[in-house]
């Protein structure tokens, strides 16, 4: 994850910024999609929180794990009010990082036709360029 978000900065839900190398360095990363309008994400980010402040607390410093908060929100705002309302001490590519898009097209999509489809290509977040041009 740190070939993804290298030399971005990441935010914490006080609005500090901190470098995704040197924050992520060794450790597993997990990519959290959600939004404060969202029913589901209002009802399992509790959990995800729990979950991460007890691994946290039981890890040997510097703990293993990261959550990385990619937001769906309609704003800022909305993203930071959420974050402070309901996160855990997690970090955040930042409301208007475009990678904060890019990422989100990684995520699996439902077709019309019933199927679904993924990107697995990661080479065009590392690049700069476009999802369209890395297929």
């Amino acid at each position: 994850m740190v070939d993804v978000l290298g030399g971005r900065h990441l935010v914490t839900c006080k609005g500090a910024a901190v470098e995704a190398e040197v924050a992520l360095q060794n450790k597993v990363v997990a990519l959290y999609f959600a939004a404060a309008r969202c029913a589901p994400s209002r009802d399992f980010t509790p959990l995800l929180c729990d979950f991460y402040t007890a691994l946290v607390a039981e890890a040997r410093r510097p703990a293993p794990f990261e959550v990385v908060f990619v937001s769906a929100d309609g704003s800022a705002q909305e993203m930071l009010d959420f974050m402070r309302e309901l996160h855990g001490a997690w970090l955040a590519l930042p409301f208007h990082d475009p990678y904060r898009h890019d990422v989100s097209l990684l995520l699996p999509r439902l077709e019309s036709n019933g199927a679904v489809s993924t990107h697995c290509d990661l080479s065009f977040l590392r690049s700069g360029s476009s999802p369209a041009s890395a297929s």
